[in-house]
């Protein structure tokens, strides 16, 4: 069943309905669901999806030719005739053009998934599919795809200002892991606590998510199943991805232990792991290319000094914090006792998790595109202080609205005093010019709070709250 991805099938939808030449770039890490979410836009429509494997040009062409010639119906015309016209040595050119005159009269779609691997053994496609687009296929009813999981290929080759398909892209998608929201969707049933716990686990990858649907056993049982049993497929899922992207993986890996374990600064990571900070810097900006690791300085200080690193990806965030050196630590003589280990490091652990999830809830639902953080020195108190999120927006008339919230993840009500810190901090944050506050508990609010709120204008958002139904 595939779940999610609404706003993306609707406009895939709404081009197709459209009935011009469409030509659709699709990319994002691996496991993140872009095939997923192409073959459900392929249900019901004339499609030849063909997928590029790491093999050599002329075994490429060939698939893709025999492909072509099933979708088209020429195989079944040939065998009918007693003929046989595929071509030993297929050629990119031939393929497309007969594509291009099957597409003049009816709407056809092509899709080309894993084309890096495709580009890789035939340098020219590129160039082949720009003198098509040009001549051709803009006077068709064609809508091509092209797919792939290398971010920098299909961002530089594909995207990029020197490519020979710069300017002729007509939807660009960019498929990232789902939210905390359409992550719940793959277990309608559970309760929101464990609900968080799955997404702080795992992330918005379908794939992993998919691992967790099983209602009749526990998050902890299903995390000891998946990430600790010999042979799972989380247990060595983060190394393999760095493997897949990375010529040197020990390094990468040594640089995101660090992260892991609240390493924020370059000279931090550096002088944890021994690596210069000058290959400290090149290996983070290569985490951050691949959606893994981000970059974050105080909203509204862009050019700071201030900058720290965080791990972006819960998967590699859950696995390096908890998993990676502390599978014995985690392992007990029994079932039972692992579970409980493993029940004992999610409430401090999802506690982090929660922030991104009442990020993501701004941003789904009230609003706010920029959402970031801020640190600094409080100007009464001459001490450090830090806002969890910090929201900005500009309105028509071009002043800027702020939204300031802090974020709970506690078993009792949320007290009044949270509120009162909240203000006095953003009381430091310039460039506003009005401001606006949130309060987001795992376990409510106290009855003065609530009052407090009222008066004041203050949303407050619980953790059940997060999950409910409502319209987008």
């Amino acid at each position: 069943m595939f779940l999610g991805r609404r706003s993306e099938q609707e406009l895939l939808e709404r081009k197709y309905e459209g009935g011009n030449f469409e030509f659709a770039v699709i990319y994002g890490r691996r496991r993140v669901g872009k095939t997923a979410l192409i073959e459900k836009f392929c249900e019901g429509k004339k499609a030849v999806f063909f997928t590029a494997r790491r093999t050599n040009q002329r075994t490429n062409l060939k698939i893709l030719d025999s492909t072509v010639r099933k979708v088209l119906g020429e195989e079944e015309q040939e065998k009918r005739n007693g003929e046989n016209t595929s071509p030993e040595d297929p050629d990119a050119d031939r393929i497309f053009g007969r594509i291009a005159e099957a597409a003049g009269s009816e709407r056809i779609v092509l899709v080309i998934d894993e084309f890096p691997n495709l580009a890789e053994t035939d340098p020219g496609i590129s160039d082949s599919l720009q003198v098509f687009i040009d001549h051709y296929f803009r006077k068709t009813k064609l809508f091509l795809i092209l797919c792939g999981s290398s971010m920098s290929f299909m961002e530089e080759q594909i995207l990029g200002a020197k490519s020979p398909l710069y300017g002729r892209c007509t939807i660009r998608l960019k498929i990232r892991p789902m939210d905390y929201y359409e992550s719940a969707l793959f277990f309608p049933e559970r309760s929101p606590s464990e609900k968080a716990e799955i997404y702080g686990a795992v992330g918005g990858i379908p794939m992993y998510l998919t691992m967790f649907s099983d209602m009749t056993s526990s998050v902890p049982h299903l995390i000891s199943e998946n990430f600790l049993q010999t042979g799972s497929v989380l247990s060595y899922e983060p190394e393999n991805l760095l493997m897949q992207e990375m010529k040197d993986p020990k390094k990468y890996t040594a640089v995101i232990e660090a992260v892991a374990e609240g390493r924020a600064r370059i000279s931090e990571i550096s002088s944890k792991t021994g690596i210069s900070p000058v290959d400290v810097t090149r290996a983070i900006d290569d985490l951050i290319a691949l959606d893994y690791v981000v970059k974050v300085t105080p909203i509204n200080e862009p050019g700071t000094r201030k900058t720290r690193y965080f791990l972006k990806d819960n998967l590699f965030r859950f696995y390096y914090s908890n998993i990676f050196g502390k599978e014995d630590l985690l392992k007990g003589r029994t079932e039972e006792e692992t579970e409980r280990n493993i029940s004992s490091i999610l409430p401090h652990y999802t506690g982090k998790i929660f922030e991104d999830m009442a990020a993501g809830y701004i941003r789904r639902f009230l609003g706010y595109g920029d959402i970031g953080k801020w640190w600094g020195t409080s100007k009464n108190s001459r001490t450090s202080e830090e806002i969890d999120i910090v929201a900005r927006r500009k309105t028509l008339s071009g002043k800027t609205e702020g939204l300031f919230a802090e974020c709970k993840f506690r078993n009792e009500p949320m007290t009044i005093d949270v509120l009162f810190r909240l203000e006095d901090r953003a009381a430091d944050v310039r460039g506003f010019d009005s401001k606006e506050f949130a309060l987001f508990s795992k376990s409510g609010f106290s009855d003065e709070l609530k009052d407090q709120a009222e008066r004041e204008g203050v949303v407050l958002v619980e953790l059940k709250d997060m999950y409910m139904n409502r319209t987008e």
